[in-house]
């Protein structure tokens, strides 16, 4: 396993880490990236001699050393990586140079690549390998090793002034950070009593225990020294010495003896000089847990988007940006944890109790809470919240009206949500935002209040709201959860991606989230002023037809144009490749997707739009509407990719049609093709499908599209009794086939979320829900 650079701040080890932390699953030893299994049969060969002579009659005499090649693949800092000045350096680094020193040999370093370095090296290419490369059986068919130089083993971090926990036997009982499906994981949960939080980065199991959420961390040592040195803000500590053995080892070219023992010799005299703790020190050494860090950390931090709030009333709001408002402003009774798909308690006490039939969940509220206005926050606050998204009918009211019959107040403290049915997602329902309790006082009860502060109890409130300009955040001395990273968080609004990109590098902001254009990505990735970080990719593109408006209730003009679109030319030409083409309205890598639409076929699309009357004397004549600002400046070139894949049919005229997305909203229901973006409510198959096909949910976007085998096959994946069963599995597995034949909607890309930022900023955690955590950021 190997550990994360010390030159890299928390944000920025975000993703790396998401890759190469989780090859330590799997319960095998973790080692630096994945390797093959076996390597190739390759028989060593020594090195050529400098003078060739024929076959000696005697055996050869002892190797003189030199100077020796020793290759590494320097992508893995702090123990190696290339500098600013292109120079490889790190702790195995100067260890080897001081080995060298210390045996009398001289040394030139081969950065290469970590796959088949093994391979290279019994096959004469080196004539040593470092580069914390984990000693194991295996390796040693190949090659040689050194003596150990590096346990990289599991070991414990804490909080700074902690002074319960001292070693594993301690855990018991204490709530214990680990990154899901590590070494680390595995061991806490087999050997000790220990309550086990999983967190998908280990970057966030650090910030939980920096935040007071966990009591401890188990992970390794390197990789813990690092971000707690890289990190001194967060005031941890590591305890102990390793409780687990993963050695790190020199390896030798096996026909080449005399090299072990000079790098033994040579090791041993380091370790025995002090040197080897001067190079450990320069490289891991931390800082002491209750000095400060010399820098105060900034009070405000900006951040742009192109993005727009539509409606700051969470009864009716229902796009991505106002609801990642609202994310930070006020909390639900459930939410996620940071960086994973798991949820915890958030304005209620703990998780909530559910009746033997699944009709009925009780939630227990924390006390003592008071919205921003000073309303306090009770049983009667949630159910009047809950009553009022049901009776105004608002855009999202279906997540709440499908799902909810009443709302019961039990006794101050204590409600109850009676379900129409039962639902086995429900928990993720109420982490949505129109399950997010808001002052009786400060909203009204029969309107809308598309501009309101009030807000609800949130890390932040707000202070100043200027539509299309400016949000203004501070953080909520009341909130019961983690205080904010930042006092302050201003939202800048840009009318396009290359003025927000402008006000970036002119340092007008720190962050620009959704969205640049492709190209701005790539360029400012060559920028050593600026981060680029990538979440998770579980957003969609897709295609909306309104099925009551000709020509669109025809069946066979959906298929045609189902068949007709380019996915590739849409990934490609108008996203620069950071979207996949999506078969499926279920997003890749979620469990239950399916391909269900086929490939693009012209001639398919020729022959349906035949069938339904048309032809390139009488051609099919629609509008596409698309929306200029609200998804990227790319959005013009998707629309018009999409109209020349489709009037590559010779049957197909396009006329396209845009409206900025307010307006653009309200005329759900009276455009007939129509393009949009989804990001998820709730990480689940159910939001992928039940929005867009649902009889009742699809009026709200303007679909209208109505089946009564549909319905069926949604409510019954919706009672089905496990999860992410088989039965349930199967269920979707036929929405998805009904769905590429009745074309509610057609899917078209799946992307990811990229934010850029100043390299001084930290905390940004991406995950799955795509929302943007602004408590967590700092600088």
């Amino acid at each position: 396993m190997k550990a994360m650079s010390k030159l890299y701040a928390l944000t920025a080890l975000i993703l790396v880490l998401s890759v190469v932390l989780t090859a330590c699953g799997g319960g095998a030893t973790p080692t630096k990236a994945p390797q093959p299994t076996k390597p190739p049969a390759a028989k060593p060969t020594k090195a050529p001699m400098e003078k060739p002579t024929a076959a000696p009659t005697k055996a050869p005499a002892k190797k003189e050393i030199g100077k020796i090649t020793v290759g590494t693949n320097a992508e893995y800092p702090p123990f190696e990586f290339v500098d600013e000045s292109g120079n490889i350096v790190g702790f195995d680094i100067d260890l080897m140079k001081a080995i060298a020193d210390a045996a009398g040999f001289e040394v030139e370093f081969v950065n290469t690549r970590w796959d088949g370095i093994f391979v290279a090296l019994a096959s004469g290419e080196f004539d040593a390998v470092i580069s914390a490369a984990t000693i194991t059986e295996e390796r040693k068919q190949t090659v040689d090793f050194s003596d150990p130089y590096f346990n990289a083993g599991q070991i414990i971090a804490v909080r700074a002034d902690n002074t319960d926990i001292k070693g594993p036997e301690d855990l018991d009982g204490k709530v214990v950070g680990v990154q899901q499906g590590t070494t680390g994981d595995i061991w806490v949960t087999e050997n000790t009593k220990a309550e086990v939080k999983r967190y998908d980065e280990i970057t966030l199991a650090f910030q939980a225990l920096a935040n007071g959420d966990v009591d401890a961390v188990v992970n390794d040592a390197p990789t813990s020294a690092d971000i707690i040195k890289a990190n001194p803000e967060m005031n941890l500590k590591l305890v102990g010495e390793p409780f687990t053995e993963e050695l790190y080892g020199i390896a030798v070219r096996k026909d080449f003896p005399e090299l072990l023992e000079a790098i033994n010799k040579g090791l041993a005299e380091v370790k025995a000089s002090g040197k080897y703790d001067e190079i450990y020190n320069k490289w891991f050494g931390l800082p002491k847990a209750e000095e400060k860090p010399g820098k105060a950390m900034a009070e405000t931090i900006i951040i742009g988007t192109t993005d727009k709030v539509t409606d700051l009333d969470p009864a009716n709001s229902y796009d991505f940006h106002t609801w990642e408002v609202h994310h930070n402003t006020m909390d639900t009774l459930l939410h996620y944890i940071p960086g994973t798909t798991d949820l915890e308690p958030g304005l209620a006490k703990d998780f909530p109790e559910v009746s033997e039939d699944g009709l009925e969940y009780t939630f227990h509220l924390k006390e003592g809470l008071k919205f921003p206005d000073g309303t306090p926050f009770n049983a009667e606050a949630v159910k009047w919240s809950i009553d009022r998204v049901m009776a105004l009918g608002g855009d999202p009211n279906w997540l709440v009206t499908s799902f909810v019959d009443h709302v019961e107040v039990v006794d101050e403290y204590t409600v109850k949500f009676v379900l129409k049915k039962p639902v086995n997602y429900f928990p993720l329902l109420v982490a949505t935002q129109p399950y997010s309790p808001v002052s009786p006082n400060c909203y009204s009860e029969d309107k809308f209040d598309s501009d309101s502060t009030c807000g609800g109890i949130g890390p932040y409130t707000i202070t100043k709201w200027e539509r299309d300009v400016e949000l203004d955040l501070t953080a909520n001395p009341d909130y019961p959860g983690p205080a904010p990273k930042t006092k302050n968080i201003i939202v800048k609004y840009f009318a396009d991606a290359t003025t927000m990109r402008l006000a970036l590098e002119n340092g007008e902001i720190d962050i620009a989230t959704k969205t640049l254009n492709p190209t701005d990505y790539e360029d400012l990735r060559q920028n050593p002023d600026f981060q680029v970080i990538e979440g998770p990719g579980a957003q969609i593109r897709y295609l909306c037809f309104n099925h009551t408006i000709a020509p669109f209730d025809n069946p066979l003009v959906r298929q045609a144009i189902a068949y007709a679109v380019d996915r590739d030319a849409v990934a490609n030409k108008a996203f620069l490749g950071t979207h996949q083409p999506l078969y499926s309205m279920v997003p890749m890598g979620m469990w239950a997707h399916i391909d269900a639409f086929p490939k693009r076929d012209l001639e398919k699309a020729k022959e349906l739009l035949q069938e339904a009357g048309y032809s390139a004397d009488n051609p099919l004549e629609i509008d596409l509407w698309w929306t200029p600002t609200h998804y990227g400046d790319t959005e013009a070139d998707v629309a018009a990719v999409i109209k020349e894949a489709l009037e590559e049919t010779g049957m197909i005229k396009v006329n396209l049609q845009s409206a900025e997305w307010a307006t653009y909203v309200d005329q759900f229901g009276s455009m007939g093709f129509y393009l949009l973006g989804w990001y998820p409510d709730y990480l689940d198959p159910d939001n992928y499908t039940t929005p867009f096909a649902d009889s009742e949910a699809s009026k709200d976007i303007g679909i209208f599209y109505a089946s009564d085998k549909m319905d069926s096959l949604l409510q019954a994946e919706q009672a089905a009794t496990d999860l992410r069963g088989a039965e349930r599995e199967k269920i979707f597995k036929d929405i998805q086939e009904l769905w590429a034949e009745d074309i509610p909607t057609i899917p078209l890309t799946q992307g990811t979320l990229l934010v850029v930022a100043k390299k001084d900023v930290k905390g940004i955690v991406l995950d799955p829900n795509m929302l943007f955590h602004y408590f967590l950021v700092y600088k």
